[in-house]
């Protein structure tokens, strides 16, 4: 099977690292935030299938020609258990929910998608999936612009975008939580580009454009810069008053939010008083 950045054995970047410095770079350095997943990649699912021999309790012959990877449920032949972005009986298909089908013009046009609410972490993503498609001989540029800042960890827990440029469909796409990821550009081998968003804690909000190119245009890589950041629309929150007792006390997760940021970041006084008061100096 293919390695996988995206997998949930994966060790996050900075592991064992006493200065937040990396301890570990991907050869493809556009996969650094991506190490250290909370989710079970494909390929491990995959693999787990075949380890446990599942996958011979389907035939190959009767059982559903799956598309972009996907392998025959082993509970059910005529389904395709299909890999991140992709749905369907035979892996054919947007999931279903939230997100929908863009069609890429020649123009750089963007996309802002936002996802969250509250104060407590979420045992359960919220989830969204884009598809952006292009005509027959062109690719597909994808450029971040901004992430809301304050969530940026390894393995982007809390919440993300995810990107699949890959060539290969069954690999976990290219996954960014921080604003100092803006200015990367990504580019398809194909014209889709299945796009995800995901949060489980506060609000975020993913701002990204795209467009296509001719499959024939040469492909150049281009770094974060501080100079292609855009800015996220937002509204400034002022700290509610209140008759009950306020306790100043951080959230568990105030750790690794305040070393990702968390408190220089735009979020409103009121959801940093919420979640870490004492750590950002406001109590």
């Amino acid at each position: 099977m293919t390695y996988d950045y995206g997998s949930i054995m994966h060790y996050g970047g900075t592991s064992a690292s006493f200065n937040k410095k990396p301890t570990m770079v991907p050869f493809d350095v556009d996969y650094q935030q991506t190490l250290g997943s909370p989710f079970i990649s494909f390929i491990e699912l995959s693999m787990l299938n075949e380890h446990y021999k599942c996958k011979e309790n389907c035939n190959p012959v009767t059982s559903a020609k799956c598309e972009m990877g996907g392998f025959p449920h082993p509970r059910d032949c005529g389904k395709c258990i299909c890999p991140g972005g992709y749905a369907g009986d035979r892996c054919t298909e947007r999931p279903a929910g939230c997100g929908s089908t863009i069609q890429a013009s020649s123009d750089w046009e963007r996309l802002q998608d936002t996802l969250g609410f509250g104060y407590d972490e979420r045992e359960d993503f919220l989830t969204c999936n884009y598809w952006i498609e292009s005509p027959a001989g062109t690719e597909i540029e994808v450029r971040l612009l901004d992430f809301t800042s304050g969530l940026s960890i390894d393995g982007c827990k809390y919440a993300g975008v995810e990107i699949k440029t890959n060539k290969d469909q069954k690999l976990t796409g290219y996954r960014f939580c921080s604003p100092d990821a803006a200015g990367i550009t990504l580019r398809s081998y194909t014209n889709r580009v299945p796009i995800m968003t995901y949060n489980r804690y506060l609000k975020t909000t993913t701002l990204l454009e795209y467009r296509h190119v001719p499959a024939s245009a040469p492909r150049t890589r281009s770094p974060p810069s501080a100079t292609t950041r855009a800015s996220i629309t937002t509204t400034t929150t002022k700290r509610p008053s209140s008759t009950v007792a306020f306790k100043c006390v951080d959230n568990h997760t105030c750790p690794s939010l305040v070393a990702s940021g968390f408190c220089k970041g735009p979020l409103s006084e009121a959801t940093k008083m919420k979640v870490c008061p004492k750590s950002c100096g406001l109590c």
